[in-house]
């Protein structure tokens, strides 16, 4: 059931499965919940206290060859800064009722930004404890949200497209670029827009250029967002048709 604000009343039930779902996350990794105010809304995340820890013990538990694999990659578990880029620059869009796909979600944090403005937000990643902290994150509003394991070289969503397709960080392998640009073709609805954030990296420099020879309008900006150290920059990608 759903307040008049757009919150998801939460009952004893589901009180009692929220803290199975956190205990479930505490028994691998150690939290921190804080306050994080972005986008014109304020909302509890929760997310690893040790990305790096988490990190070391990955490589510790894999070989060379294991740790190239997605899956066990552990760069889910770090809030990274251009989620806050996104956020913020996403601000002044009416986002009530809009369709969101949050591609490789993370922890929530911008999926549960966005879901606390109005958005129905689908929340994509192909990590498991990814998809455990998202879903926390996104608790208060579940009856608008989902929260899948999707992996983009092969999977698609029947009959889905999308009014924002966003990403935070997640071009900093050139391999997965030709995946990724037509998932975002088969899936955005006409008008909609791809934003995607990252902390001006070379490989970023060349995904301009590999994107530019794409039919896509592509806008390019430079943020700064209170409290973060660097500027970030987002891509925003529209149908050229």
């Amino acid at each position: 059931m759903t307040s008049p604000t757009g919150t998801t009343r939460i009952t004893k039930t589901d009180e009692r499965q929220r803290a199975a779902l956190l205990a479930r996350i505490q028994r691998q990794f150690a939290t921190v919940t804080q306050t994080v105010a972005a986008g014109g809304v304020s909302i509890d995340f929760t997310r690893v206290a040790d990305p790096d820890a988490v990190f070391d013990r990955m490589a510790e538990q894999f070989s060379d060859s294991q740790r190239d694999d997605a899956a066990i990659q552990p760069y889910w578990a770090k809030a990274w800064e251009s989620n806050l880029a996104l956020a913020e620059s996403l601000t002044p869009f009416d986002m009530h009722g809009r369709r969101v796909l949050d591609l490789g979600c993370g922890l929530g944090l911008i999926g549960a930004i966005l879901a606390a403005r109005g958005a129905s937000v689908w929340l994509a990643d192909v990590v498991t404890p990814s998809l455990l902290f998202a879903k926390l994150n996104v608790w208060p509003w579940l009856d608008r949200c989902e929260v899948v394991r999707f992996d983009w070289r092969r999977d698609r969503f029947s009959g889905v497209q999308f009014d924002w397709i966003i990403g935070s960080d997640i071009l900093y392998d050139r391999a997965e670029w030709p995946y990724l640009e037509p998932l975002w073709r088969q899936h955005l609805a006409p008008g909609g827009t791809v934003v995607l954030g990252e902390p001006f990296r070379i490989i970023g420099d060349e995904f301009r250029e590999w994107i530019g020879g794409h039919p896509w309008q592509v806008r390019v900006d430079t943020v700064r967002p209170a409290g973060v150290a660097r500027p970030l920059r987002l891509f925003w990608l529209a149908d050229k048709a």
